[in-house]
């Protein structure tokens, strides 16, 4: 008799399991199928059709590195440098670049930071030729909408600290 009611309790218990279980399953997948962004998407959509703060942001993200590179000379070309260069804008671009930059680009500019030396390609070197002559919109541009693997900060400084780091970066890093 012990064992029929043994037999009969597990089956009881058995039944009363699975719906509990069976119940879960959907709220289970549900979390497996979120979305996973990933900390340089872009999650910020621009309506073409806003004007920009101070007409300084004009330039919606790109969708691809064509698109990047295209994007970044023509900023070259339009985008001026409202900051003047002085030893006010190098400071406040001194504090933006020990904040954002010195992790991955170095103290020196060297692309040698702790960080930085665990990239494949490492960070730009920006005391080369190739960053120093090109116009201030362009590095404007970059340092705004990141580069292949530089994520983006255009989110993370205002627009005027943005301009006094490409000044710093200007001042800092070239040869005059």
């Amino acid at each position: 008799m012990k064992s029929s009611q043994l037999r009969d309790l597990a089956c009881v218990i058995c039944l009363l399991a699975i719906p509990g279980a069976g119940l879960t399953l959907p709220w289970d997948k549900d979390m497996q199928d979120q979305p996973s962004p990933k900390p340089q998407d872009s999650v910020i959509e621009i309506n073409q059709r806003t004007v920009p703060v101070n007409g300084r942001d004009r330039f919606p993200p790109p969708k691809d590195i064509i698109e990047l590179v295209l994007a970044r000379l023509e900023a070259g070309r339009v985008l001026v440098n409202p900051n003047p260069k002085d030893d006010d804008s190098f400071e406040k671009g001194r504090q933006m670049y020990e904040r954002h930059c010195q992790l991955c680009h170095g103290e020196q500019g060297r692309g040698d930071g702790p960080v930085g030396k665990k990239f494949v390609p490492q960070p730009m070197e920006l005391n080369l030729d190739y960053v120093q002559l090109q116009p201030d919109g362009q590095l404007f541009y970059t340092i705004s909408h990141g580069s292949i693997a530089m994520p983006y900060y255009r989110q993370a400084m205002s627009t005027e600290d943005r301009w006094h780091l490409v000044n710093y970066i200007k001042n800092e890093f070239g040869e005059t």
